[in-house]
């Protein structure tokens, strides 16, 4: 531009040509730079089909095939439970315990030990490839799904919300469920008095995934969710992880008294959360290496123990910085 503005001012060239070389040049570059982003879009968009190629090419899971629909009440058994999400490398390995209906087991154990694996089988979201998991002794693979989910509820780490208000999102599985159960499951839930806090309370929308509250209330409403289904037997994957202590404490012990008591697994890093269960399960790299309740483990070599250490320490210590402050 600089060049053809002298030009044009020599008489080299003629005005209409400058303006001309200009528009021309404006004209090859955009293109030129939309292009690049055309081809960034396209390696997205192929990604993007490839996964959804994936699903689609999924064989359709089939809920009901007129297996049995016996009246769960909450007694489970593991006995030597393989599981892998490829044959030659195996998630879970000889798994083998039982738990008595109302009971609250714990699992325990680092990230990537298998525990998230073991609770889904029990909800049969994965086949097993040995072993026998038994629900009230019957095989689990001869009951109907469908029906297994109804009375297997599973609260998750991050669940999801959806763009609906507090009521319906807590009575989702059931439209027509009394407003005064959903206050009840909220309070069991330590979510109630949040709720009311809101500017339209229960009629408050959460938006897409619960993107206006706060990972610990989206937790809360979930175990709302799940405790208004009343399941014979209910799953938390580290779905108290986003509350405080006091907070947790306070869910458990409403969970505990509550009328219709289910048979509990808790899924958790903290000692505290797991310490007051009928049974604490140690796994590591997919084997139970430890089993008992919080005062034989504490006793005892091993993982259980060398956690409730450190973490002890860590409170210890964040207790003598709040006296020193």
């Amino acid at each position: 531009m600089i060049f053809g503005s002298i030009w044009a001012v020599r008489g080299e060239i003629s005005l209409g040509t400058f303006v001309a070389f200009v528009s021309y040049v404006n004209m090859l570059v955009w293109p030129t730079r939309q292009l690049g982003r055309t081809l960034t879009d396209m390696g997205k968009a192929t990604v993007s089909t490839r996964r959804i190629n994936e699903i689609f090419d999924e064989p359709i899971e089939i809920l009901e095939e007129n297996y049995q629909k016996p009246k769960i009440k909450g007694n489970i058994s593991f006995e030597n439970v393989y599981f892998g999400y490829k044959k030659d490398r195996p998630v879970l390995k000889n798994i083998t315990f039982s738990i008595k209906a109302g009971e609250t087991v714990a699992i325990i154990g680092p990230t990537g030990s298998g525990k998230s694996s073991l609770v889904h089988l029990l909800a049969w979201l994965y086949d097993y490839d040995k072993g026998s998991i038994k629900i009230d002794g019957i095989e689990l693979k001869d009951i109907d799904r469908l029906w297994i989910r109804k009375n297997v509820g599973i609260v998750l780490q991050e669940p999801y919300l959806f763009a609906k208000t507090v009521k319906d999102n807590i009575r989702l599985f059931n439209p027509k469920i009394k407003d005064k159960k959903v206050y009840e499951s909220a309070n069991i839930a330590n979510i109630h008095k949040d709720i009311q806090s809101f500017e339209n309370g229960y009629d408050t929308l959460v938006g897409e995934r619960g993107v206006s509250l706060s990972g610990g209330q989206k937790q809360r409403m979930a175990i709302a969710r799940t405790i208004i289904m009343e399941s014979p037997i209910v799953i938390f994957d580290d779905s108290l992880s986003a509350v405080d202590t006091e907070t947790d404490i306070s869910i458990r012990k409403a969970l505990k008294e509550r009328r219709n008591k289910s048979t509990a697994i808790i899924i958790s890093h903290r000692i505290s959360t797991v310490s007051e269960a009928d049974k604490i399960i140690v796994l590591e790299k997919g084997e139970i290496t430890q089993m008992g309740t919080h005062e034989e483990l504490i006793r005892e070599e091993g993982l259980y123990r060398r956690i409730y250490e450190i973490q002890n320490a860590i409170d210890d210590f964040n207790d003598d910085l709040a006296l020193d402050a």
